[in-house]
């Protein structure tokens, strides 16, 4: 597993190092600080990375920009592109290319040449800004008062459109309002709840107006237990046959690496529970705080990662314990092979995860011992 694990993220630090740093032959500019300012009479003419937690850049940028912080505010031309994560995302000036972001709230007062991709909770388009290319969207609130170049996309709670848009618009939300002066130059496509309302002036769209309604059914509460009690069946039938896919997997190439895990849980239960309880809260808590930092969110990637690996393989060498336990009530043996044990517990964890209250406990008991197993096993044995 360890092999596994090393050369998976070897090819996953490599295809992050070319996804940012190849992208331009120049060099990169680095800013970090609590409240960062980037002056008006400074122009970089690199990429730029900053992070903190008030962000203003007032300089022109030659390059791309990638920034993290909780208030951003982007005053400056940008002649590429934008990657920025934050709380709120202000852009009031002109971005040449492509602007992805994510966050709280964001503001577009400026004018994007390519495409803009959002995920926010609210987002507002400017009355006398531009957006020449596509909107693509996943957002609670919208209201759109400028000009769209190109086509908008997206799903949303409440989406108000003022401004205008040349092409087509398809998208899914539960209040939809195309206000005066709005207008639409192609079709508009809409999926709208049965309890949703629209406010569309067929006047305003150049295009047709096609309307769907999600329904959604409400079945007989006998079929909804019989269909439920058919789902976790197949459900668990499904974790059973994955699970031992994959132990038999690990037993294959990696034997010796479970079997010491497997030692590690046998000589020390207690402390390696403890162990998997503590990384499994502490190790996101240890990727958030290096994705604060510029230098840190690569190694937050790898980390993180790594931290999911972890828990997909956790539960092996818990469920060979059991498997062996589960035999030895059966037989007298002493001694079982790993395969055998390996199946036992894979079919008694799946049939008793279904119990209520007690299996969910149990299986935060296995993720907590395979997990400490994981990371005691990488320690020397001295």
């Amino acid at each position: 597993m360890k092999n596994i694990t090393k050369t998976f993220l070897s090819l996953f630090t490599v295809f992050l190092f070319f996804f940012f740093f190849t992208a331009s032959a120049q060099a990169v500019y680095f800013a970090s600080g609590d409240s960062l300012t980037l002056a008006k009479d400074k122009k970089i003419d690199e990429t730029t990375f900053i992070a903190g937690s008030n962000l203003t850049i007032d300089s022109d940028i030659n390059g791309d920009l990638l920034c993290a912080g909780k208030d951003i505010v982007v005053n400056g031309n940008i002649k590429g592109d934008i990657l920025c994560a934050g709380q709120t995302i202000k852009i009031n000036g002109v971005v040449d290319g492509n602007v992805r972001i994510i966050a709280q709230s964001i503001d577009l007062t400026g004018l994007v040449s390519r495409n803009v991709y959002a995920l926010s909770q609210s987002l507002s388009l400017a009355k006398f800004s531009s957006i020449k290319g596509d909107l693509l969207f996943g957002v609670q609130n919208i209201d759109l008062r400028g000009s769209l170049g190109r086509d908008l996309a997206g799903g949303a709670q409440n989406l108000s459109l003022s401004g205008s848009l040349a092409r087509n618009a398809l998208v899914t939300a539960s209040k939809i309002a195309l206000v005066d002066p709005g207008k639409i130059g192609g079709n508009l496509e809409y999926y709208i709840d049965q309890t949703g309302t629209t406010s569309i002036n067929p006047k305003n769209i150049k295009g047709t107006v096609i309307p769907h309604e999600i329904t959604r059914p409400q079945p007989a509460e006998r079929e909804v237990k019989k269909a439920t009690w058919l789902s976790q069946g197949f459900g668990r039938l499904y974790w059973i046959l994955s699970s031992l896919l994959l132990g038999f997997t690990l037993l294959y190439f990696f034997k010796p690496s479970v079997e010491k895990r497997i030692q590690i849980i046998s000589q020390k239960p207690v402390v390696t529970a403890l162990v998997g309880f503590a990384s499994l809260i502490l190790t996101p808590l240890v990727c958030g705080l290096l994705l604060m930092t510029v230098f840190g969110a690569p190694l937050a990637l790898v980390l993180f990662l790594e931290y999911l690996v972890a828990i997909i393989l956790a539960v092996i060498a818990p469920m060979v314990m059991v498997g062996k336990w589960v035999l030895g009530l059966i037989s007298k043996k002493q001694s079982f092979k790993t395969g055998w044990s390996l199946f036992t517990g894979a079919i008694f964890i799946g049939l008793f995860l279904m119990v209520p209250v007690f299996g969910p406990l149990a299986s935060f008991l296995l993720l907590c011992l395979g997990l400490g197993a994981t990371y005691l096993a990488y320690l020397p044995e001295k």
